[in-house]
């Protein structure tokens, strides 16, 4: 009835898997949970603890396929019609999360979503948390729900990823999600949303994050040049676009370059700031724009 996948890099993911394993059998359905390691740097020998469980299958690559091919693989292996894709990483927020997607089996694609933990983590791990908290989650502060389109707790039928699979030319960390869910929308699937979310670690620390931000910008580039993502979805490519006409943008990378220690210096601090943060993320995607 459900495959449960997931992929894993660098994580302990015992207590995940052991809280999905206990709810699915709570919920008394056939399933099973299948993990890959996608030949993690740091691998967490404790992880083969979970193939003690039942109905559970955990196995490690030998090479590192990226984000993409890992998750095509994982749906690939699935032997039931519905499966649910969990992030290592994060952790259901209810007790009910498997039994709360049950009630939407019938759907093509639903997406739970994401919360960050409600306390705030010391420096420099309070960047990640806080663009979680300010950008990622999937309810805003008045409750009402962003339709965030992340790949870290979503249900989908096989079928529909066997037909629009992730993209496996991305090999690199930042947007294989954004394009998997534009694909599916332009292809006329819907997408429903609930309120189902995993609650993420956020344990990158500032520059770890920063790094990860650039490379989601560099394939953001690439998406947009190979004509595979519309570059008015995108605030920061129409902001780009605007500046470069009006040839700002090299007023904006005069600064960016001028400023990056300071900024890299506030990202590491105890009182982040996303606006920064924004202004980081631009300039980097003006300087890799004009190195291309």
């Amino acid at each position: 009835m459900l495959s449960v996948l997931i992929p894993v890099y660098n994580y302990n993911i015992v207590d995940l898997v052991e809280e999905i394993h206990q709810q699915l059998m709570q919920c008394a359905i056939a399933f099973e949970i299948i993990v890959i390691d996608d030949c993690s740097t740091e691998p967490f020998s404790e992880n083969t603890k979970i193939d003690t469980l039942s109905h559970t299958v955990f196995t490690v690559l030998d090479n590192n396929i990226g984000r993409s091919a890992i998750r095509n693989l994982l749906a690939k292996k699935a032997n039931y019609n519905t499966l649910l894709f969990v992030d290592a990483g994060t952790f259901p927020k209810e007790e009910n999360f498997i039994a709360s997607y049950l009630n939407s089996i019938h759907k093509d694609v639903v997406i739970g979503g994401m919360m960050p933990k409600e306390k705030a983590p010391e420096k420099p791990y309070k960047l990640r948390w806080l663009y979680t908290k300010t950008r990622e989650a999937s309810y805003d502060s008045n409750g009402e729900n962003r339709h965030v389109l992340i790949s870290s707790n979503f249900l989908i039928k096989k079928s529909v990823i066997e037909t629009y699979p992730f993209d496996e030319s991305l090999t690199t960390y930042g947007n294989e999600d954004v394009l998997f869910f534009h694909t599916l929308q332009a292809n006329k699937i819907d997408l429903s949303f609930i309120n189902n979310p995993v609650i993420h670690a956020a344990d990158d620390d500032a520059n770890t994050y920063v790094n990860k931000a650039e490379s989601t910008i560099r394939n953001l580039v690439f998406l947009l040049e190979a004509n595979k993502l519309d570059e008015k979805k995108f605030k920061i490519a129409v902001l780009h676009s605007k500046l470069k006409k009006v040839m700002l943008d090299k007023l904006v990378l005069l600064v960016f370059k001028t400023t990056k220690p300071i900024l890299l210096k506030n990202f590491n601090s105890s009182s982040p700031s996303i606006l920064l943060f924004d202004f980081y993320k631009l300039g980097y995607y003006c300087s890799y724009k004009t190195k291309n």
